[in-house]
């Protein structure tokens, strides 16, 4: 089942084939139905829709297990204020000044330095579930030594262009890029 889309109208699209999906959790066809909205920040200074609600419904035709997921864009991070673009522009700048303090404030984020230092370690946290689903997609660039996060970051960027990876990697696997697991 997808959970990532590229646009609003993909989604629109996928929600009117639901009464024919699968439920990824207990495989019952025919129980799937809108469950409403997830609403959270879309910038650090407005909220919004973030992502559209699906849920298995159990009924007396149906037995379906109650199970809920959600549908969002690509470029939508989980529990975070900020967009995939913002974070690529932070791991950018990163990569440039090698200093964690001057990469946040260079990339002009809203939020708490703390916010960065709390980032960086979820960063080194997941890399290693990076680095096993872009070494499924194709071999890392040689030549590129030095802190393993930044051969990470190298690696993304050679799979998916340099545009907007981490939307890329998102749709692409349908996982989320800071997923520890």
């Amino acid at each position: 089942m997808q959970f990532f889309f590229q646009t609003a109208e993909e989604i629109g699209l996928f929600r009117s084939t639901l009464p024919f999906c699968q439920c990824p959790a207990c495989g019952m066809t025919g129980a799937m139905i809108r469950h409403g909205y997830t609403y959270w920040f879309i910038s650090p200074t407005e909220n919004g829709i973030r992502g559209w609600r699906i849920r298995c419904k159990p009924s007396n035709h149906h037995e379906g297990c109650g199970a809920t997921w959600l549908l969002r864009l690509g470029d939508t991070l989980p529990r975070r204020c900020f967009p995939a673009k913002q974070l690529w522009a932070f791991i950018q700048t990163l990569l440039d000044a090698r200093s964690l303090k001057q990469a946040w404030e260079r990339s002009g984020f809203p939020c708490s330095l703390d916010t960065a230092y709390r980032l960086y370690r979820r960063l080194q946290r997941c890399q290693t579930v990076l680095r096993t689903h872009l070494c499924a997609r194709g071999p890392p660039p040689r030549g590129k030594t030095g802190v393993p996060l930044f051969q990470v970051f190298a690696h993304l960027e050679k799979e998916f262009g340099i545009l907007s990876p981490i939307t890329a990697y998102q749709i692409s696997f349908q996982k989320d890029f800071l997923a520890v697991a």
